[in-house]
């Protein structure tokens, strides 16, 4: 039942009783999950006492029917409570985003509100610009720490956001993980979270010792890493922003792992350019248990071979660090550390000038060695045998030939490759079909070109029995006529005739190609294999006759039937397609499939010179195979 009056003022309404079967829920309530038992609980309170505080409505325009603004879990216990109304505040001319704003404050003021969803409610309030974190705080009655920790719980991936929901997790240990991102949050789910794992769960941990272990198997140390790491202090991704003290000069760890790969990888290939740039006569390697993949895969896209070596190269020299003076350091102990520094200075300056010499003259080959962590100079002593002939150099470069070809030959393979599937997608089906395109077709109809034509189409000299190549056809589809058109369309025909059998299409196509060229040939064929067929066929029949019983009617014999062909038209003088004088002129039927032949001798007519001799009695042995 519905009552009449209710007012037209949004925030100043009658309550009133309206029929539940007039209500629908809304789409924008925040809450998503109503728990079963307590729906059943607040069902029976209301049976016995009603509900006590009305839910809220708005009309819904056009209709005689309202939406719930908010009160939906009061909506759904009454249900169960069969009740046929509920008392309801209506709200008239609420806009959507009102009304939206009116169910979550409203459901944020409930005492049992899901984490998630109270996360969620906030993340819609803030967005729809209404509300700032501090205006939020004093709405709710929450501190700002309390929203932005809150609303922080929004960025779980959702795995790790059910298993809060569901009491599985706390809020803190919650708090901890969002702090980091989706990959590494992925990571801690599949190995410490998941249903079902036998051993190092992290569920039941206190928070603090969740952060403790996602710091220690999820993040790596800055310090290790020698790219540009400024753009990292000011990254979320650094746990330098996640603590509140931090120690002078601690780079931090980094907590995405993606990102950290990226500029590692991007910072050695560049590394390794720019050493081979300066040392072009070097080849970049990688030893085998000490690869990178990623950058290997970097320089390989750039257009640089990497070659994998089972030895380490030799160091090259590197340049000494120059001293850096600390503040308890006296001037003596500073002046010696000087001192030390020019003399390891100057020694590497002279073992460095020996190895450049030695790599000039050919007696050593430059490595740029690429390992994970860096990209380094080396060398190997070139063998004596290789100096003494002076092959050094020349096998270094054929060698780079070899692997330039190689290369051109890659690229060519990959433009097939893509080139093939990429052709099946295309619409071509209304172009014209063009001259160039008639030669393509020519080029592999002439894999079925007999010998004793290779002449006829312009091949003299060579020999009849190899095989064409593809040059001799390209240069034969350059050439085409009328002539050679119809030799190469015909040895094509005639080498698929070879597919023809007794119940296929094929045999009544070889049929009406033999009419038209040799029908007198064709004639004396069909003629020979007919007239050996009737032969047998009366001397069945007449077996037929003998066994039948005597008191039986006897059956009308039926025609055999026999393998009909085209009739022969007059020869044409002119060349044409073979395609167009078989449309032209209809080819007859297959012979159609007969009873099964129990010897050899059925399946394969073959000429039987004992036909014509005089017949024997029903005993001869040629009958009975008959």
């Amino acid at each position: 039942m519905e009552a009449a009056n209710h007012t037209n003022a949004n925030n100043a309404v009658n309550v009133t009783t309206i029929a539940l079967s007039l209500i629908q829920p809304s789409g924008f309530n925040p809450r998503k999950s109503f728990d079963e038992q307590a729906l059943t609980e607040l069902a029976d309170s209301i049976r016995q006492h009603g509900v006590i505080q009305p839910v809220g409505l708005r009309p819904i325009p056009g209709t005689d029917r309202y939406e719930i603004v908010f009160g939906e879990r009061r909506y759904r216990a009454s249900l169960i409570a069969e009740q046929t109304g509920i008392p309801a505040e209506i709200y008239d001319n609420l806009s959507d985003k009102e009304a939206e704003e009116m169910a979550i404050t409203e459901n944020l003021q409930r005492q049992d509100i899901a984490p998630m969803e109270e996360a969620s409610a906030f993340r819609r309030l803030i967005e729809s610009g209404r509300y700032d974190a501090q205006s939020l705080a004093v709405q709710v009655g929450k501190s700002v720490a309390y929203i932005r920790t809150r609303m922080k719980l929004t960025t779980l991936i959702p795995e790790i956001a059910s298993l809060l929901d569901t009491d599985d997790i706390t809020v803190s240990v919650a708090s901890e993980i969002c702090r980091y991102g989706e990959d590494i949050q992925r990571e801690v789910y599949e190995k410490h979270l998941k249903d079902g794992l036998p051993y190092n769960s992290w569920r039941g941990m206190n928070a603090s010792k969740v952060a403790q272990m996602i710091e220690r198997d999820f993040t790596t140390e800055l310090c290790r890493y020698s790219f540009d790491k400024s753009a990292c202090a000011s990254c979320p991704h650094n746990t330098c922003n996640l603590l509140l003290f931090v120690e002078e000069g601690y780079e931090g760890k980094c907590a995405k792992s993606s990102c950290l790969k990226e500029k590692h990888t991007a910072y050695l290939a560049e590394k390794a350019v720019s050493m081979l740039a300066e040392y072009p006569e070097a080849n970049l390697c990688q030893y085998q248990y000490d690869t990178n993949e990623a950058v290997a895969s970097r320089l390989a896209e750039m257009g640089y071979e990497i070659e994998t070596v089972s030895d380490y190269p030799k160091r090259f020299p590197t340049e000494p660090d120059a001293p850096q003076r600390e503040e308890d350091d006296t001037d003596e102990e500073y002046a010696d550390m000087v001192q030390d520094y020019q003399e390891e200075m100057q020694e590497y300056y002279t073992e460095r000038a020996e190895l450049l010499s030695k790599s000039e003259a050919g007696e050593i080959t430059l490595y740029i060695w690429v390992g994970r962590n860096d990209v380094t100079l080396g060398y190997k002593a070139v063998p004596v045998k290789q100096r003494e002939d002076g092959s050094a150099s020349t096998a270094i470069i054929a060698d780079l030939k070899a692997k330039d070809m190689r290369n051109k030959e890659i690229a060519v393979e990959h433009t097939i490759a893509d080139t093939k599937e990429q052709i099946k997608k295309v619409d071509i089906t209304e172009a014209k079909f063009s001259n160039e395109e008639d030669k393509m077709i020519y080029f592999f109809l002439l894999s079925s070109l007999r010998r004793e034509h290779y002449e006829a189409v312009g091949l003299t000299d060579r020999d009849p029995y190899k095989a064409l190549d593809d040059m001799e056809k390209m240069a034969i589809i350059a050439k085409l006529n009328a002539k050679t058109k119809a030799i190469i369309r015909r040895d094509f025909l005639i080498a698929n005739f070879q597919g023809a059998y007794r119940t296929n299409a094929i045999s009544g196509l070889l049929f009406a190609f033999a009419k038209k060229h040799m029908p007198d040939e064709f004639a004396a064929i069909e003629s020979q294999y007919n007239e050996i067929y009737e032969k047998r066929h009366k001397r069945l029949e007449e077996r037929i006759a003998q066994l039948r019983p005597t008191d039986l009617p006897e059956a009308e014999p039926e025609a055999p039937e026999t393998a009909e062909t085209p009739e022969a038209d007059e020869p044409e003088e002119a060349v044409t397609d073979p395609a167009e004088e078989i449309a032209a002129e209809p080819a007859d039927k297959a012979p159609e499939e007969t009873t099964e032949e129990t010897t050899e001798e059925a399946e394969v007519i073959q000429p039987d010179p004992a036909e014509d001799a005089p017949q024997g009695t029903d005993n001869d042995t040629e009958e009975a195979a008959a």
